[in-house]
């Protein structure tokens, strides 16, 4: 089978490594190449954990470590680590320990005025958190390059410098034309282009008013001794009063990974410049030097990266008329189920029907925007 995969990111790369390893002939596009600086894949780490406010995603995120286990075997390569999580969040806790309950995930329920006997240094603030020992940091640049010598080592041909402006489905098979006017022409077609998604969807007919974002994040920590944090746990601190929500995690031999739900300004094409904001910069860290205060408190670096928000926070994922598989929508959680995404994008290019739980980010449980036509995951 001829692939097109659209996109070397989080999703698209390993989408392309599962389908050549599957034996088909596979083109990967990307305007800039694999985990470039501009895309939303770029760094050393993520975060990945089975704690969330909603069963579907625990199933999938059990169905993603198993993921990376598999990706960790077939490349020799160590993809993610496991540090533990502490989510702290008056709003969304009781749906977090309730799908965790449903599922039968072994949790702890701490007290307001216990959280710092999981987690060193952490200020209690009255509210109570949950524990739970599966959870960590993804090494992303690792498994980025676990799946690029996969998808090289099964011939997969990867083509840089060209952008794809139309996807167009036909009766011989789906058309991707670059911006050069080159076609390529294949049986399926795997959109996973990130922040570009919505010009591609708006060609196939979809309205889907995607939102994409730049972010920061920070590394803190003991310059001196770059490892000072590497067995820290990981927490999600969930927003309170004006304070934005704070997820951080280690990032081994570089220091103590610290994010904030605070986008810095929406995403265009036309806006290349990833320089940290220093006002940013330097919130994060007093934030952290009043929450988290074993933590070291010198700024080691600061990067900026993308992510796209879907209508409603979760992932779309979707066949359309005329062989085109589409995933868009990360909503700042793609990183943690890219080894899985690979085999669920690959599985849908081969025609197979996905299970309730994949069905249930189709473009079905939207009412606009939905061209004509079977939906295999919409069902």
């Amino acid at each position: 089978m001829r692939c097109v995969v659209v996109g070397a990111g989080a999703w698209g790369l390993p989408a392309a490594a599962e389908l050549a390893t599957r034996g088909h002939e596979v083109t990967l596009v990307d305007r800039f190449g694999v985990a470039n600086t501009l895309s939303s894949s770029p760094g050393p780490t993520r975060l990945w954990r089975l704690t969330h406010p909603d069963a579907v995603r625990v199933r999938l995120a059990r169905r993603s470590v198993e993921a990376m286990e598999r990706l960790a075997s077939r490349s020799g390569t160590t993809v993610f680590l496991r540090r533990g999580l502490l989510w702290r969040d008056d709003v969304s806790l009781p749906a977090v320990v309730g799908a965790l309950a449903a599922e039968g995930v072994p949790h702890e329920v701490v007290a307001a005025d216990a959280v710092a006997r999981i987690v060193p240094g952490l200020v209690p603030d009255g509210r109570d958190a949950v524990w739970q020992e599966e959870a960590g940091p993804v090494l992303a640049a690792a498994s980025m390059a676990a799946q690029a010598g996969l998808f090289e080592a099964f011939g997969g041909a990867l083509r840089v410098g060209g952008t794809v402006v139309s996807v167009e489905p036909r009766p011989a098979g789906p058309r991707a034309t670059l911006d050069d006017g080159t076609a390529l022409d294949a049986d399926v077609v795997v959109l996973a282009p990130g922040p570009g998604a919505g010009e591609l969807l708006r060609g196939l007919g979809v309205d889907l008013p995607l939102r994409p974002h730049l972010e920061q994040v920070v590394h803190l920590g003991v310059a001196a001794d770059p490892h000072a944090h590497d067995e820290h746990p990981c927490l999600f601190d969930g927003p309170r009063g004006d304070e934005p929500g704070l997820y951080s995690m280690p990032t081994p031999g570089v220091g103590f990974k610290v994010g904030l739900d605070r986008p810095l300004r929406d995403w265009t094409l036309a806006d290349p410049d990833r320089t940290p904001d220093a006002a940013l910069t330097a919130y994060t860290a007093q934030r952290v030097a009043r929450t988290l205060t074993a933590v070291g408190r010198e700024v080691i670096d600061a990067q900026v990266c993308c992510w796209t928000d879907s209508p409603d926070g979760r992932f779309v994922i979707d066949t359309l008329p005329g062989g085109v598989v589409l995933a868009c929508g990360d909503s700042g959680e793609g990183f943690k189920f890219s080894a899985l995404m690979g085999i669920v994008l690959a599985d849908l290019a081969e025609g197979r029907a996905p299970d309730a739980d994949v069905a249930s980010f189709g473009l079905a449980r939207f009412t606009t925007g939905v061209p004509s036509g079977p939906h295999v995951l919409g069902r």
